[in-house]
């Protein structure tokens, strides 16, 4: 983009700097993944299914199922599952914590708070050889229902005040093996991350006595610009302050804040099947724009003891892994610089071929 004037974007709820339009952008080609995925750090039985706890056919290899979606005829910890559920074997948090009270304890300058709370796995499938990206959509809708259905399981455990659904996809990205699944952790506060959008959020709440998502949700409608795909409910694009190349948002063009309060059985319609249908198809799109590149994808949502906030609403985000490396700048200060604008990004996306996707 030669000429282009540099912007400095601030996100006036999380506070985020990003510096976009440099002429040094990076084009397209320069971003898909060049290399095959590097697996050789891990394993390789479990890297190609022979040792794979995942596996249909090894529930004896994991923790006892929390819950899981599987034939009628079929007993919990066998085989006849399509979604499973069970605990993380190295769990971040610690459930055996008794949950009645949890004190704050000031060491020097610090505050500690035991480490109670739930993370669990959510294997996706029980083939090793699939995504979520060429799932079928019947067994894609699966796994959001079951991240739906354990967040109001969770949720209404006592001293949970937050829970984080998150996805690693690939070994750029933090994924420790390649079987498909996602994880849930359930904390006793907020993090960093969350309290600040959800102060900032009701800080430009009472500012502007409007909401900041509706705000951005009718401005990108009116733009245009970094729309991906918009459905009668849904909308996907890239947004205007993207830390990173491709990241992407998907949420609601309806007022909610809670992603688990999403309605199944609507009169008229299902708005998980459409919202599921919305996020494979940008997955596909991402996929097939970036050569299946490693992937984060992650919920920001309200907290269990308050889903409705007239001041928030819930987002799933995807931030693919590319050649953008994040250095002292972006670590230390906490501005990004980004060599894809969003608009460019949000272009590539829109004009993928997803016939090409297996």
């Amino acid at each position: 983009m030669p000429g282009r004037v540099e912007e400095l974007r601030r996100n006036p709820i999380s506070g985020t700097l990003v510096i976009i339009g440099s002429d040094r952008e990076k084009p397209l080609e320069r971003l898909r993944r060049q290399n095959k995925r590097d697996w050789s750090k891990f394993n390789p039985r479990l890297v190609s299914g022979e040792d794979c706890s995942f596996e249909e056919g090894r529930e004896h290899q994991t923790p006892q199922e929390v819950r899981s979606y599987r034939a009628k005829d079929t007993k919990a910890n066998s085989p006849g599952w399509w979604v499973r559920v069970v605990p993380n074997l190295a769990p971040a948090v610690n459930a055996s914590i008794p949950s009645e009270i949890l004190e704050v304890e000031k060491r020097g300058p610090f505050t500690v708070l035991p480490a109670f709370g739930f993370h669990y796995v959510i294997i996706e499938s029980p083939r090793h050889d699939v995504s979520l990206e060429t799932l079928d959509p019947f067994y894609f809708r699966e796994v959001l229902h079951m991240w739906r259905e354990m967040t109001l399981a969770v949720g209404s455990t006592r001293n949970i005040n937050y829970i984080f659904l998150f996805k690693n996809y690939g070994p750029l990205a933090g994924a420790s093996q390649p079987h498909p699944h996602s994880q849930l952790v359930a904390l006793p506060t907020q993090p960093t991350r969350i309290h600040l959008e959800l102060s900032g959020a009701r800080h430009y709440y009472d500012l502007n006595r409007s909401c900041f998502y509706c705000e951005e949700r009718d401005w990108e409608l009116r733009s245009e610009e970094r729309l991906i795909k918009v459905t009668g409910n849904f909308m996907a694009w890239c947004p205007f302050t993207s830390r990173t190349p491709y990241q992407v948002i998907v949420a609601p063009r309806y007022h909610q804040s809670y992603f688990a309060n999403i309605s199944t059985h609507p009169q008229g319609a299902d708005l998980l099947t459409e919202f599921a249908l919305l996020l494979q198809e940008t997955l596909r799109r991402i996929r097939v724009t970036l050569n299946d590149p490693d992937y984060n994808l992650y919920f920001h949502t309200a907290p269990p003891t308050h889903t409705e906030l007239e001041t928030y609403h819930w987002h799933c985000q995807i931030e693919p892994i590319t050649e953008a490396i994040q250095a002292a700048l972006e670590k230390g200060s906490g501005a990004y610089i980004n060599p894809r604008t969003p608009e460019h990004a949000a272009e590539d996306l829109r004009n993928a071929d997803l016939g090409s996707v297996g």
